[in-house]
């Protein structure tokens, strides 16, 4: 609601009554008033605190913030469809490349090598981050432990991208959102930076979510980067909406907007869908994993952390992998 949500305790409820006997949710956008009306003692408690406030709130004796690691991780996804939409990919002085270089996996490849993530968990992100080599986090099941790191290395980027046909780099049109996540301006604007170390001049283009989403539903953009959430616990939520190929019949594939097919991995999401022995299946939503990495049309970022500030002798909440805030998990204080 784009105001004041107020909820009066049900007396009548079978469970355990909650402590409170209202609770009031308040919609405000603009972080800066959230956390000024938070030290005033205005609001209990204040969710999605932005990074750059969690050291100094943690200074304040009237406040505790918690933060936790979610499931949510920033992807970036590059388009593999054999004519981009016009006005995303261009060469460096703005003449029509002949082909869409993303279909070459050396490019995707320097795109990869080109991201610090750690530069990019503990500076944009202020610690409350950390490098991702999976779509997936690693309470996730399905999550693959023997996969490595993903690598920075810019002089083996800039090789990539010339023996590629790309020594001058290009341009391309880089969008992200500015409101879904925490951090996810900063990740984005700084990502746009350190690809132009390689030659590829990426215009960063945040956006509100209300504007990122339809647009990126409807395939308008050739390089983008949003967080997903793996909110059912398991690696085949994910992989089969974002990693299979779009295909409406098997319901799979609904978030690959960008021409993305690859059949070993559609038919190891297949099998892992109706496979019941929980090794095998774990052992395919790893193998999921590895192609992922194989392939390097999604790229993961950053996992993201997310913070709680609250009034120290009011309020404690139990924190949430997927960043809900429910008015049964606040509790007094004491």
């Amino acid at each position: 609601p784009k105001g004041d949500l107020v909820m009066d305790r049900f007396d009548g409820y079978w469970g355990t009554k909650e402590p409170w006997a209202r609770h009031v949710r308040k919609e405000i956008a603009n972080d800066a008033a959230r956390l000024a009306q938070l030290k005033a003692g205005q609001l209990d408690l204040v969710n999605r605190v932005p990074a750059t406030d969690v050291a100094s709130l943690k200074q304040d004796s009237k406040l505790t913030v918690q933060t936790i690691d979610t499931v949510y991780v920033f992807n970036m996804e590059m388009d593999m469809r054999e004519t981009p939409p016009a006005g995303q990919i261009a060469a460096k002085d703005g003449s029509p490349l002949p082909k869409n270089p993303f279909l070459d996996i050396r490019v995707r490849e320097a795109i990869d090598l080109a991201i610090d993530r750690q530069t990019l968990a503990e500076i944009a992100m202020e610690g409350l981050g950390k490098a991702a080599n999976q779509m997936v986090t690693p309470s996730i099941f399905g999550f693959n432990k023997g996969l490595p790191e993903r690598k920075y290395d810019v002089a083996a980027a800039k090789k990539l991208l010339a023996d590629a046909g790309y020594a001058d780099g290009f341009r391309i049109q880089f969008s992200f959102t500015q409101d879904r996540l925490p951090g996810d301006r900063q990740v984005g604007t700084s990502i746009a930076q350190m690809l132009a170390a390689i030659g590829i001049d990426a215009k960063a283009n945040a956006q509100p979510a209300a504007v990122f989403f339809p647009a990126r539903t409807r395939g308008e953009f050739s390089m983008s980067m949003s967080g997903w959430g793996t909110l059912t616990g398991e690696a085949h939520y994910t992989l089969s909406s974002l990693a299979h190929s779009n295909d409406k019949d098997k319901k799979m594939g609904a978030f690959n907007v960008l021409g993305y097919k690859n059949a070993e991995m559609d038919k190891v999401l297949q099998d892992a869908a109706v496979e019941m022995d929980e090794a095998k299946r774990r052992g395919l939503l790893e193998k999921a994993n590895e192609l992922v990495l194989k392939d390097r049309q999604r790229l993961p970022i950053v996992a993201v952390g997310s913070a709680w500030a609250m009034q120290k002798d009011k309020v404690k909440i139990v924190a949430r992998v997927d960043e809900d805030t429910l008015a049964m998990n606040i509790k007094p204080a004491k």
